[in-house]
């Protein structure tokens, strides 16, 4: 490749981060969604995020988590099926496998601890309707 042919690439090439960066270009001006987070209904009139979000769980307060930059909140109506390492008895065996049933208190106490959760939530109006943990 020449010189002239270079410069001119690496021109066009300045030219087009300029004008990248002067638009101010964003995700929402790209029109892409977060990753991780499938909007299945938007209803203007809700309270909060609806729709299903797939990722971390990560705990922010009592009642109160994020997957993927959405937060949501959980109620005791919330339905949590646990991997085995995180609301399964003391010591799990490895012929064991599947999601149990878990409770509210539970969950949140191993998510404060620093368990790593993987999960489909299905969240209306910014409440989780069920957290389900990915199977490893």
């Amino acid at each position: 490749m020449n010189r002239d042919t270079r410069s001119t690439v690496l021109a066009l090439f300045s030219v087009s981060l300029l004008t990248l960066g002067v638009t101010g270009f964003s995700q929402e001006a790209a029109g892409a969604e977060p990753r991780g987070a499938e909007i299945q209904s938007a209803d203007d009139g809700s309270e909060g995020f609806t729709g299903t979000l797939s990722g971390e769980v990560v705990y922010l307060a009592p009642g109160e988590y994020i997957v993927n930059d959405q937060a949501f909140h959980v109620t005791e109506d919330t339905r949590i099926l646990g991997g085995l390492y995180t609301c399964a008895p003391e010591v799990p065996t490895d012929d064991m496998t599947g999601t149990v049933e878990c409770g509210l208190g539970e969950f949140e106490s191993e998510l404060r601890d620093g368990t790593v959760v993987l999960a489909g939530v299905e969240v209306v109006d910014g409440v989780a309707r069920t957290i389900t943990e990915f199977q490893a």
